[in-house]
């Protein structure tokens, strides 16, 4: 196992990879509330007319939303009654990417790991946050639906751009995100993978 860092580092990440998960959903509250005051900061300031606030509920994700229902079923804004239009979203779907980055950080032969967990929490931040965004948006513009794309003029490429970034905030960001950052923090360390990633290559 000396001249195998490789498989080292594999096993590190496999022996990690349950405890960041168990304390990531463990204290979902602590990482999520600073990435929920950022995008309802974004939210407040770019759709004004459309959202009241975005708070948590434990780790669920509560929008209030400034539209309601008049008495013959029709979406309007700004609401005619108390009864808002409120969605419930869970932003774990997203989010997940934090314990990947943590699993591959810690399992890293480093003598900075702290310093690189706060780092790539900073740097992850951003991310998660563009993905909280547009999952707000996502449900905005097709949940919501015309009342919100006619109250913000919406051309259909721009609903098609909001669907392809929730596609991309959701589905792609989470998977490749922790590896993007750590191969940033850790370059030095994929220099000394290069020659034993060469040679499992050639088989």
């Amino acid at each position: 196992m000396k001249h195998r860092p490789i498989q080292r580092f594999m096993l590190g990440v496999l022996v990690f990879l349950p405890i960041s998960f168990a304390l990531w959903y463990l204290a979902a509250l602590v990482h999520l509330a600073p990435l929920t005051w950022v995008t309802e900061q974004l939210l407040q300031w770019t759709f004004p007319q459309a959202v009241l606030w975005l708070k948590l509920d434990g780790s669920t994700l509560v929008l209030a939303s400034n539209f309601s229902t008049n008495p013959s079923g029709v979406i309007v804004s700004p609401p005619v009654s108390d009864d808002l239009m409120g969605f419930h979203l869970n932003p774990l779907i997203y989010t997940y990417s934090l314990p990947l980055l943590m699993a591959l950080i810690l399992a890293t032969p480093a003598t900075n790991k702290w310093q690189q967990l706060g780092w790539g929490g900073l740097l992850w931040l951003p991310i998660a946050g563009f993905s909280m965004f547009f999952s707000v948006l996502k449900v905005l513009s097709f949940d919501v639906g015309l009342a919100f794309q006619q109250q913000q003029a919406l051309s259909p490429w721009m609903l098609e751009m909001i669907a392809l970034a929730y596609q991309m905030g959701t589905l792609i960001l989470p998977m490749i995100a922790p590896l993007v950052i750590w191969m940033a923090l850790n370059r030095k360390f994929l220099l000394t993978l290069a020659p034993q990633l060469q040679r499992i290559l050639a088989y």
